[in-house]
């Protein structure tokens, strides 16, 4: 007999309390306190691909029995994004989703779930509103020698080095993306040239690329690193 752990989720808007039933909206599911994909199942015990797509703002999957616990990465289909750790299989049965214009996406990556030197789709999108010149990577497992790029997906016209561009995960912690001449790593959607000053680069927030997948890629000899990836952002009003 088929046992697994159901998860039904319900997104509600925070000042309303009504249920959110816009179309759209992922939720990345990671094993918990770590930045890998949790395994994800039907009802019938087929495999769900993860990031999941929400239905009217519900989220629903099942995990093995043997998963008591998971981390829950959400891009709400207004565009809001939440975290949500330590999620049991009998809840929170609801999770409360604000209006706030300040967000930041936490996206998880591993090594272990990516091809290397091959841009991957994160499953998040590029909200209506301005990406912010701060993106920055919390390496919660090194990988020495390699690095990462952030960006979007190439192949619809993005960029796929844009936000972040050859970021180290060589050490342990947060690495920010920098302008510093000799070690540029902030992506070209993150700068602009400054003419006032003789041709620097200047930091500027981006809004070109709403509506495309955004993405990671690996240097081609990844095989252990993983962590979170820090894109700040304001929503359009």
């Amino acid at each position: 007999m088929l046992r697994q752990l159901e998860y039904r989720i319900q997104l509600k808007d925070a000042n309303t309390l009504e249920a959110i039933i816009t179309a759209g909206g992922k939720a990345f599911v990671a094993v918990n306190g770590d930045a890998l994909k949790a395994t994800l199942k039907d009802v019938d015990g087929a495999a769900l691909a993860n990031p999941i797509s929400l239905t009217r703002g519900f989220i629903n999957f099942f995990t093995a029995e043997t998963v008591l616990l998971v981390d829950l990465y959400i891009q709400a289909p207004g565009g809001q994004f939440i975290v949500v750790k330590n999620v049991k299989p009998s809840g929170p049965n609801e999770i409360l989703v604000g209006t706030g214009r300040n967000q930041c996406m936490v996206i998880p990556w591993a090594a272990a779930d990516l091809t290397a030197a091959t841009e991957t789709s994160t499953g998040f999108t590029v909200p209506s509103g301005l990406m912010l010149p701060t993106p920055f990577v919390h390496v919660t497992a090194v990988d020495a020698t390699e690095d990462l790029d952030v960006g979007t997906l190439s192949t619809d016209s993005g960029d796929a080095d844009g936000y972040i561009d050859s970021v180290s995960v060589a050490a342990l912690g947060i690495i920010k993306a920098s302008l510093l001449a000799s070690a540029d790593t902030m992506g070209a959607l993150f700068s602009v040239l400054d003419s006032a000053n003789a041709g620097d680069d200047a930091p500027e927030g981006d809004n070109t690329m709403v509506g495309k997948a955004i993405t990671v890629t690996t240097s081609a000899g990844s095989d252990t690193g993983k962590g979170f990836i820090y894109l700040p952002y304001l929503l359009a009003a």
